[in-house]
């Protein structure tokens, strides 16, 4: 802007800036916040009062008639006011202000549009003859007759159009310097922001109250989510449909679809094919409403950003229960018998496939695993070799061990089997290699050991990892040379035994604890066949559901014809701590509770058997400590220091770890 001033008048007049860009900041800050416009534009007028030392200041909003009513002011006394509300833009300065044609080359117009004078008196005196062209009246006598001097009008633009007025006036002369003009210019757009930014908040919460007003209308949820689930948006009917009384309830909480009593792995899995194909129309869900069952049927959509991105999610979802509930009836009895049958049939059609593979029929399932073992066996079965059965509980070891003695050279001799948890650690010797009359205390007459009843024939030692360090080495000296002596004798019988071993433990790391031979695991450990729990190999559950049913069925004499299908599915998802034991014994109870021609087991009864099975499995945190240390120990092969040792990976200090062993009396193994 040139610096120009009106005629006689006192020049330049002084402006502090020091605090300009302070004020300025601060009338940013409160036309930034959206809310009430007359409480923001009152607040803006009390801040420039404070920097322009007017006492008269007020901001003028033309309106749709073209008239210019004071929107708020400060100072501006009622008679004043009173005058002004015939105000038009035709009738006066501010008129023209508003107007913009105001002739840019006279002194008291800026090149913004805006027009100031420091002595009024002055100006009307001389604007007859120094400017001809102004029309008197437009200057108005209210302000003259008020007394003032200093008076600034400034246009405020939105869009190029002039949309209000900042106007200042009060009875001192010489308080609008050209420097606090541009000051005001630049408030006067500021001032627009806040001004467009109402109108445009208004016209926003009006469409966004009939928008609101139509989608309560309806009878469908209308709903928009964000990427983690959370409700962003809801209409009435949704909030209903979700169990809220009003969609404030339950936006105000913050809620997530899949915290509102619906299965989260459906959820995910709608969600997941949303993603994947940008919309999902029709998608049933089931959510609980106390005991009942509410199906909701979802459309949804993807919202994505500029760089495709999903951001969120939009559509709609309506209740669909009772129409589930009619087709449900009119499909029962077919729906019901077809589910009652589909399990059975199934398995009765493997059952048949797997008897004709001849001779492992009890041998139920057609897993990978169990068809590995099936071959195992086959090449192992016709040799003398020694056999290492490992598998936890339940698994069907000794099943395994009687398929290789029934398809060895063997099969016409008796099997012995030796459980060497069940006897104690004082009988065990004498019950595998026999005593003599008086050998110890209560040894009355000579008793001939399991190892002479199976020469020529075969041994199964079950849970060979609980057998004592003494009869140990009298079973690798039976392993090494074939001969023993019965206790309390010192004749060496000599016979032909091959041996299957089972275990439901470690062995190695029995060895590395110095509580089982190293030479007598690799003695045993000729041929190792590994059994994989029931949880790994579910698929076989069916068949031996049903060949459990109908041997233990025919045992009872009760005879049910297939397990129901949430029943089945119970099957399928139990982790079944106790593998096929448990589920033989499981069904035994479920055949003797049953009163109808359906196998249903209760759901809390794998609950309560999956609880105590952890409870049995629980060990003291020092043994756990023993075992976990002893474990690292055997990875590193012994080495307790250097960069691969075992204080590095346990995260101690050599020194540490060797009081720490000495202290669970944990020794070093040796490298091998």
């Amino acid at each position: 802007m040139a610096q120009r001033n009106l005629p006689k008048e006192r020049g330049v007049l002084h402006f502090d800036s020091s605090r300009k860009f302070e004020i300025y900041s601060l009338i940013t800050e409160k036309i930034s916040q959206l809310g009430d416009l007359n409480k923001i534009l009152d607040d803006v007028l009390g801040i420039l009062k404070t920097v322009t030392g007017c006492r008269h200041l007020a901001i003028r909003m033309i309106d749709s008639k073209g008239n210019i009513p004071f929107s708020t002011h400060l100072g501006l006394d009622k008679k004043f006011l009173d005058s002004e509300h015939w105000v038009t833009v035709r009738d006066c300065l501010c008129g023209h202000v508003a107007r913009g044609v105001l002739d840019k080359s006279l002194p008291f117009i800026t090149e913004y549009g805006s027009f100031f004078t420091n002595s009024l008196s002055q100006l009307i005196a001389e604007i007859k003859s120094g400017y001809p062209q102004i029309d008197r009246e437009t200057l108005r006598d209210a302000c003259m007759s008020r007394g003032y001097e200093s008076v600034a009008i400034v246009p405020v633009r939105s869009s190029g159009k002039i949309i209000a007025e900042l106007y200042l006036s009060d009875e001192n002369k010489d308080l609008f310097p050209e420097e606090k003009i541009r000051f005001l210019e630049d408030v006067s757009v500021q001032v627009g922001i806040a001004i467009q930014n109402s109108q445009l908040y208004t016209q926003l919460s009006e469409s966004q109250k009939k928008l609101m007003d139509i989608l309560n209308s309806t009878s469908i949820g209308i709903l928009e989510l964000d990427t983690k689930g959370s409700i962003l948006q809801i209409n009435s009917k949704g909030a209903e449909l979700l169990g809220y009384s009003s969609p404030e309830k339950l936006l105000d909480h913050g809620i997530r679809i899949n915290e509102l009593n619906v299965d989260n792995t459906e959820w995910e899995t709608f969600i997941e094919s949303v993603d994947e194909s940008g919309v999902v129309n029709d998608y049933a869900l089931v959510f609980m409403a106390g005991r009942q069952e509410q199906h909701l049927e979802f459309s949804l959509k993807s919202v994505k950003d500029d760089r495709g991105n999903i951001i969120g999610y939009r559509g709609t979802f309506r209740d669909i229960t009772d129409r589930i509930r009619l087709e449900e009836e009119r499909l029962s009895k077919a729906k019901a018998e077809s589910l009652k049958n589909r399990y059975y049939q199934e398995t009765l059609a493997l059952r048949d496939e797997i008897k004709s593979e001849y001779p492992f029929e009890e041998m139920i399932g057609t897993s990978q695993d169990l068809k590995r073992i099936k071959k195992a066996i086959q090449q192992v079965a016709a040799t003398d070799t020694t056999v290492l059965i490992e598998g936890e509980t339940g698994t069907g070891k000794e099943l395994v061990a009687r398929y290789i003695h029934e398809l060895s050279l063997r099969k016409d001799r008796i099997l012995v089997k030796v459980n060497c948890a069940a006897l104690s650690e004082g009988l065990i010797t004498s019950e595998l290699f026999g005593h003599e009359k008086g050998a110890f205390t209560g040894a009355m007459q000579r008793r001939i050991g399991r190892f002479e009843y199976a020469d020529k024939a075969t041994i199964f030692l079950d849970e060979i990892g609980d057998l004592p360090l003494e009869t140990q080495a009298m079973l690798l000296r039976v392993l090494q040379d074939g001969e023993f002596e019965r206790v309390g004798s010192s004749k060496t019988i000599k016979v032909d035994v091959r041996i299957l071993a089972a275990t439901n433990r470690d062995l190695m790391l029995l060895v590395d604890d110095k509580k089982f031979r190293r030479d007598l695991y690799y003695r045993l450990n000729v041929f190792s066949l590994k059994i994989s729990p029931l949880r790994e190999r579910k698929e076989d559950i069916p068949l031996l559901a049903a060949y459990f049913l109908e041997t233990l069925g025919r045992r009872i004499g009760k005879k049910v014809d297939r397990v129901s299908e949430k029943t089945m599915e119970l099957f399928m998802d139990y982790p079944w701590p106790g593998n096929v034991r448990e589920l033989q014994n499981i069904i035994e109870h479920g055949l003797v509770v049953s009163k109808e021609d359906e196998l249903d087991v209760p759901a809390a009864y794998f609950g309560q058997a999956l609880e105590e099975k952890r409870k049995s499995e629980l060990i003291p945190l020092e043994e756990y400590e023993k075992q976990y240390i002893l474990e690292v120990l055997q990875h590193t092969k012994g080495a307790i220091y250097g960069p691969r040792g075992a204080a590095v990976i346990l995260g101690l200090k050599p020194s540490t770890l060797q009081s720490r062993m000495k202290r669970l009396s944990i020794e070093r193994p040796k490298s091998r």
